[in-house]
């Protein structure tokens, strides 16, 4: 089980937050959420996500390439909108260098709630680098990214970093920013 601490920069709330993951060798994954507001207890939000994931292998007798594109299928319950959504989601990486460390993320996908009469378009395009022993025995990654949703009528920019415990996310068109700290 995974926890965590949140703190937001713009509610200034700590939030303590849960996951759990199941799966099987069929490649089904069930992922379990539950966060609970430490100024507000009443706030307590659950998600469950149930997904198949298929992945599509290369011709490449290359090791390093084994893995090129991801595809997940499967159902999102939230408990604060006690609604159901359907989703479809495509994931393509491109490795920039040799060693892998360094990647192009491509996502794409489409969520679908039965109280919705359309489906949401989303699009997401991030540039991953990855750094391995940074100092001693700690691991960094830094993100940047930009994502669009078809019912917003804005672009996200955001960045991350992640150090074994640590994650800064920013969002740097609001100017928000949150740090988790995983327990």
């Amino acid at each position: 089980m995974e926890t965590s601490i949140k703190i937001d920069s713009r509610t200034r709330r700590s939030v303590l937050a849960v996951k759990q993951r199941f799966t099987n060798s069929e490649n089904y994954c069930l992922t379990l959420h539950g966060s609970i507001d430490f100024q507000n207890a009443q706030q307590i939000r659950g998600r469950a996500y149930v997904r198949k994931k298929n992945y599509f292998f290369s011709n490449s007798n290359n090791n390093n390439d084994l893995i090129s594109a991801r595809i997940d299928l499967g159902c999102d319950y939230d408990t604060t909108t006690d609604e159901v959504t359907y989703k479809l989601v495509g994931k393509k990486s491109f490795d920039l260098t040799n060693d892998g460390l360094t990647t192009i993320d491509c996502t794409s996908g489409c969520d679908f709630a039965l109280s919705s009469s359309k489906p949401q378009l989303i699009g997401k395009i991030e540039l991953t680098k990855t750094m391995f022993n940074f100092q001693a025995d700690q691991d960094l990654r830094m993100k940047l990214g930009i994502e669009r949703v078809s019912s917003r009528n804005d672009i996200k920019y955001y960045g991350q970093i992640r150090e074994n415990n640590w994650t800064l996310n920013v969002d740097f068109k609001s100017r928000r920013w949150d740090v988790q700290y995983d327990l």
